[in-house]
């Protein structure tokens, strides 16, 4: 049995007296065991890679000892000179597949276009992920799959999660809860949604077929987690997963400079997408905006 919290109304706040409603929040319970999904799925994992066969190692042998195992796990080599292509073809179930044009928007694209299974569970190759983590994959999606997305009568066509700085005591949790919060909520607050978050997500593969070609993969500057939620369609929506968490490495907010550059990427990448999608008239055709 699953029980979810919500749905939750979260309410994010825009200029000129505008108010975006967030949509669907669960909720899983620590402690309850859900032995198998309840109808058949295949479930394909996607990690893009360059040059970290180091802390790849680690991530792979984290989705090893699953206890549920995807049904296939794909690293794409974005020209590695390191061994992380040997690293990744050392694991049983993983298949490295090569994307020659450099940068992250192809590589992504290239795993999700490879994948044969129903679900994309896309992460990165400097993740952990708890021993249970496919398992509850399925979980989140039998839930979605019996509430159908009951709220404003959207299709989710993708999950996100959340993730944890691997850094002593409670500073990984306080800092991640900033770091996170603030992607969610200046993000989700212009998209009328949650937004994909590319280290811990879930997409549907027959929507990523469907929204592909729309998708400029030219710009490798943008953040590409937030340029394909850009792509959710006004029908659409993506559910947030709180408790569907993973451990990651904290190089994204060691030093200054990373954190002005991570946030440089994601204006940069809001601004490019406001240029065919401006926010207001995303969050009318979603109907977000309430007049004041």
């Amino acid at each position: 049995m699953l029980n979810t919290r919500g749905p939750l109304i979260d309410e994010a706040w825009l200029g000129l007296g505008w108010c975006v409603t967030e949509l669907r929040v669960g909720c899983l319970y620590s402690g309850i065991v859900v032995v198998m999904p309840s109808a058949p799925r295949r479930i394909s994992v996607v990690i893009p890679c360059y040059n970290d066969a180091k802390l790849l190692q680690r991530a792979l042998n984290s989705f090893a000892n699953q206890d549920v195992l995807a049904d296939e796990i794909i690293v794409v080599d974005n020209n590695c000179t390191d061994s992380s292509a040997q690293v990744a073809a050392s694991f049983p179930r993983v298949r490295v597949v090569r994307e020659p044009r450099q940068g992250i928007t192809w590589a992504a694209a290239c795993g999700y276009s490879h994948a044969q299974g129903d679900l994309i569970v896309r992460t990165d190759a400097d993740v952990v992920v708890p021993p249970d983590h496919i398992r509850r994959v399925h979980q989140v999606w039998d839930l979605i799959e019996r509430q159908s997305c009951a709220a404003a009568d959207k299709t989710v066509v993708a999950v996100t999660g959340t993730a944890c700085f691997d850094l002593a005591g409670g500073l990984g949790r306080a800092i991640s809860a900033l770091y996170l919060g603030a992607y969610y909520y200046t993000t989700g607050s212009a998209l009328g949604h949650y937004p994909i978050y590319g280290t811990n997500c879930v997409i549907q593969t027959q929507w990523w077929h469907s929204i592909k070609d729309n998708i400029d993969l030219a710009d490798t500057a943008v953040h590409d987690d937030l340029h394909l939620s850009f792509a959710v369609r006004d029908d659409e929506t993506v559910w947030y997963q709180p408790d569907l968490s993973v451990d990651m490495d904290a190089r994204a907010v060691r030093g200054i400079s990373q954190l002005k550059h991570r946030f440089q990427r994601g204006f940069h990448t809001m601004n490019t997408n406001f240029r065919s999608n401006p926010p207001h008239r995303r969050l009318q055709r979603r109907g977000k905006i309430v007049s004041r």
